[in-house]
């Protein structure tokens, strides 16, 4: 079946969330997140993509199945955790495009979409004619911790290729229940590319 990227707004958006939330729940369960959602809570966050101006949802589908997908929003209508860490960097916030997730089921990884997906996303984004800037942030995990898997691919590969560079010392933390029951804080690493003009 062919493969599918769909980019929504506004009520589009919103009709796309349910799917969403369903993704974001099973894929964030892997390392490195391991994260144990639930799925109101994920409809009220993701909510924010449907109603924030210049925000987009992304549904990749093989036929009618949701297979991976993106998110993005303007940094300035993220939240202070998010926002804060860039004061004092040469990023002007209001010029700074977040793209807060790019998720896929593990055997549609490693085929190019998510290339696809990132020119998708910076096409768009261009367009929009206000944004020199993409961010996003990575969970930081330690080599030796004992669930990470054997065969784990760190996303930062993935993110050098496509041009993004680490902010070396730009970092923020945030919250959430493992799958083990415990509720920790996990630093985040950011990273930023320039769109071309």
């Amino acid at each position: 079946m062919a493969i599918t990227e769909h980019l929504l707004t506004g009520a589009d958006a919103a009709a796309s969330l349910d799917d969403l939330a369903t993704l974001r729940i099973e894929i964030f369960r892997e390392f490195p997140y391991l994260y144990d959602g639930r799925h109101e809570d994920e409809l009220n966050y993701l909510k924010l993509y449907a109603e924030t101006p210049d925000a987009f949802v992304i549904i990749v589908k093989e036929g009618d199945q949701v297979i991976g997908a993106a998110t993005g929003m303007p940094l300035c209508n993220e939240t202070a955790e998010l926002v804060e860490p860039f004061n004092g960097t040469p990023y002007p916030v209001d010029e700074v495009y977040y793209v807060g997730e790019l998720l896929f089921y593990p055997e549609y990884r490693n085929h190019g979409l998510g290339m696809r997906v990132v020119r998708m996303i910076e096409e768009h984004i261009r367009s929009l004619g206000v944004y020199r800037y993409l961010a996003c942030v990575t969970v930081a995990r330690p080599d030796d911790h004992p669930r990470r898997p054997a065969d784990y691919i760190p996303i930062d590969r993935f993110l050098a290729r496509n041009d993004f560079r680490s902010l070396t010392g730009v970092v923020t933390e945030f919250t959430w229940l493992e799958t083990d029951g415990v509720r920790r804080s996990h630093p985040m690493n950011y990273w930023v590319k320039e769109l071309p003009a």
